[in-house]
């Protein structure tokens, strides 16, 4: 390698390495401009991850009825020691209902 007032010369091996990179982004630029110019149409196409974000905001922007008469059963229950006593079955019904998904 031959150094010049410490720049690399024309005949490095990165100068070589950033040429064949330009020509291939070049080639490719080239090929996607020649296949939009022959389809007509554009077209986007979104990842699975923008696909799952979307559902997400779906399911957050619509509202759910709160049953009511249910949640103030189950407050009585708990209050009462009925439920919420077995930590380790409730771990095993979470993850049964998960598995079920």
């Amino acid at each position: 390698m031959k150094i010049d007032l410490n720049r690399l010369t024309q005949d490095t091996d990165a100068t070589k390495g950033t040429d064949a990179a330009r020509k291939v982004a070049d080639r490719t630029v080239t090929k996607s401009a020649e296949r939009t110019a022959t389809s007509g149409a554009d077209k986007v196409e979104l990842s699975s991850d923008a696909k799952l974000l979307a559902a997400d905001m779906k399911a957050t922007t619509e509202t759910t009825a709160v049953r009511t008469d249910v949640v103030e059963a189950m407050k009585k229950k708990l209050a009462a020691g009925e439920i919420g006593n077995d930590s380790g079955r409730l771990a095993d019904r979470m993850i049964d209902d998960l598995l079920k998904r």
